[in-house]
């Protein structure tokens, strides 16, 4: 590529990520409005949402603002070429750092659903290792690379980290499902599984943006052509928008309007915080059904969590009307 394409790609590249950036405000915006005016008292799970919105938001703010610094002074040509060389390496810094959270937070998430069970992550953390170290690699590769454009040894390491982070994505998303079927099938005569069908439908939505965005950067980046740059600043704001997505959708108790399902649901809800209780000072992730909390956590044996979860399920419920009504909020 030449030095022109170069500096046509930067310039398109730090205008999307603007466009980008600025619907990641608006959703931001949007789940800080949904968690604090919600009038369940969680202060706790409200506290650790907020706090990674926040985060996620501040380092795709740097992605953005070192993005247009960098054209700045790659268009007027002034300033020291070492700063300039410097700056243009932290939206890559900031991307592993926002991809690392996100991450983190969807194996943190299925490790809940499990009852914290480890044996059912080992396989997310190995992935995430790979990856922590193959970005290392790749921001290695990129901090000691001067030539223009993206250098063999840098797309190789990169496409790896990407598909490990892609690979974690979709097996803790397909676990978190898998353990809301299974101990709904366990616990009724699946008659009322469209109540859960909003849970599914969040998560599956928000890992589809997730991997569609994933997939599209290794696949340019592969290419390694000219479009190959502007991934990058849309997948820094897609990894923050991911999780804040499912956070202002389940704290708002927004999902697809009950209409489009045959069944009259309200919602059912999963969550993914912590709840402090009177009597055990541990924090769990709950079904709420009817406004009744259920424990995903297995602590004895898999029939004995299952008999709980139906006693639940079945207080002061009609039984031709059990399971219709659900709250929607985290």
């Amino acid at each position: 590529m030449s030095e022109e394409q170069v500096s046509i790609a930067v310039f398109n590249q730090a205008l999307l990520g603007v466009f980008g950036h600025g619907i990641h405000t608006c959703i931001v915006v949007f789940a800080l409005w949904a968690i604090f005016s919600s009038k369940e008292r969680l202060p706790r799970t409200r506290n650790i949402m907020v706090f990674f919105i926040v985060l996620l938001y501040i380092f795709a703010t740097t992605c953005v603002a070192t993005n247009w610094a960098y054209v700045i002074y790659f268009s007027i040509g002034k300033g020291s070429a070492s700063f300039v060389q410097k700056l243009h390496r932290w939206p890559g810094v900031t991307m592993g750092i926002n991809a690392g959270i996100a991450d983190c937070i969807t194996i943190w998430r299925c490790w809940i659903i499990w009852g914290r069970r480890w044996s059912v992550i080992i396989l997310p953390i190995l992935l995430s290792l790979v990856q922590t170290v193959c970005g290392s690699l790749a921001l290695q590769r990129n901090l000691h690379d001067t030539a223009t454009g993206h250098s063999p040894s840098e797309v190789d390491w990169t496409i790896i980290y990407l598909s490990c982070s892609l690979g974690t994505t979709l097996l803790c998303t397909a676990l978190i499902i898998y353990r809301i079927v299974t101990v709904k099938k366990c616990t009724d005569d699946g008659a009322n599984m469209n109540t859960y069908r909003r849970v599914i439908e969040i998560l599956v939505e928000s890992a589809s943006l997730y991997a569609i965005g994933l997939i599209g950067y290794i696949v340019l980046l592969t290419l390694n052509v000219i479009t190959s740059y502007y991934p990058q600043v849309i997948y820094v704001s897609i990894t923050a928008i991911s999780p804040t997505l499912i956070a202002a959708r389940v704290a708002s108790g927004n999902a697809r309007p009950n209409d489009s399902w045959q069944a009259s649901n309200n919602a059912s809800s999963l969550r993914f915080g912590s709840a402090a209780h009177s009597t055990s000072m541990n924090a769990d992730s709950e079904l709420t059904v009817n406004g009744q909390d259920v424990d995903l956590e297995q602590d004895g044996s898999e029939a004995t969590d299952n008999r709980e979860l139906q006693h639940v399920l079945n207080t002061g419920q009609d039984s031709e009307n059990r399971g219709k009504e659900a709250a929607s909020n985290l």
